[in-house]
């Protein structure tokens, strides 16, 4: 008797020690596999932003903002630019021929006060040009619109929200067509002023019909 229960004991201290081994590896193997899951997507991830760099992009959490410094140096280089928009619109009868020249106005001079210098210990004034852009449209073969838009074309269309010193010290930047224009018989640009080297800017929209009217205003909604 005392030996069929001795046998009866060993049989099942064996069963549970091999249960007990088989579940203890089998976490374990799950931790690992755990592990090399998260691995995996770390991987992946730095692989897809390696891959950005390459092409020469940035993730958004390390696109970098322009120094004012940098931005006054581009502002410098940039006076012999001269930027162009050439398009064609065919509506009907008509068909409109669009040219815009953008580019700097050397001969004049835009004061840009030290009060906007981020450099407190030892501001400057900066001193540039003012840009402008001259817009042909042509209708079939007759001119309809032939003008150059400066800032001081745009200042009576819209508010000032910076005291009055956007339409002072500002300057247009170079100008886009809208995306939001769906109607072929009209021109809509999108206009943006601002004060060079800060982020002091304003948005307009400047409409222009088929006939070579035109119009500016604050918002657009593709009407």
């Amino acid at each position: 008797m005392n030996k069929r229960l001795l046998i009866l004991l060993l049989i099942a201290t064996a069963t549970w020690t091999s249960c007990n081994s088989s579940s203890t590896k089998s976490s374990s193997d799950s931790l690992n596999n755990t592990g090399d899951t998260s691995k995996a997507v770390a991987d992946a991830k730095q692989k897809a932003i390696d891959a950005q760099m390459a092409k020469g992009n940035r993730s958004d959490s390390e696109e970098e903002t322009p120094s004012q410094s940098d931005e006054k140096n581009r502002i410098l280089k940039s006076y012999d630019d001269v930027k162009t928009i050439d398009t064609m619109l065919v509506n009907g009868n008509d068909s409109l021929n669009f040219h815009l020249k953008y580019y700097c106005l050397k001969n004049t001079n835009l004061l840009v006060p030290k009060s906007y210098d981020i450099d407190k210990s030892a501001p400057k004034d900066f001193l540039t040009h003012e840009f402008a852009s001259d817009v042909l449209l042509v209708n079939k073969r007759d001119t309809v619109l032939k003008k150059q838009f400066r800032a001081s074309d745009f200042a009576p269309y819209f508010k000032d929200e910076f005291g009055g010193n956007l339409k002072k010290y500002g300057t247009i930047l170079m100008p886009n067509l809208s995306r939001r224009n769906k109607d072929k018989s009209q021109i809509v640009l999108v206009y943006s002023l601002a004060i060079p080297t800060t982020d002091i800017g304003k948005g307009v929209f400047l409409i222009i019909s088929k006939n070579g009217d035109y119009k500016v205003v604050e918002n657009y909604n593709g009407q």
